[in-house]
């Protein structure tokens, strides 16, 4: 089974995301996925999240707004790691 790391901005835009949370998981888990959810609190939380979380995962995917994809991306590049990013926009 491989893993996914899967941060959320609850609060970008129209808080779509939040409420398509348990279809978006529903399609990872069909797709042989092991998800972990991250849900981001406030500023810098998917940047920690991604540094901390990310090391054992096969794939990242953020969802929120442009800010979210950033931290996500700067996170990615502090920890060092070369993985796939999927970004569901939200924002």
């Amino acid at each position: 089974m491989k893993k996914l790391l899967f941060i959320l901005n609850p609060y970008a835009g129209t808080r779509k995301a939040s409420k398509a949370l348990p279809d978006i998981l529903a399609v990872f888990n069909r797709a042989d996925f092991d998800v972990r959810v991250y849900v981001t609190a406030g500023p810098g939380d998917a940047v920690d999240a991604v540094e901390t979380l990310a090391a054992d995962m096969d794939l990242v995917v953020c969802s929120g707004g442009d800010g979210t994809f950033n931290e996500t991306v700067t996170g990615l590049m502090k920890a060092g790691l070369m993985l796939p990013i999927g970004y569901i926009p939200a924002g």
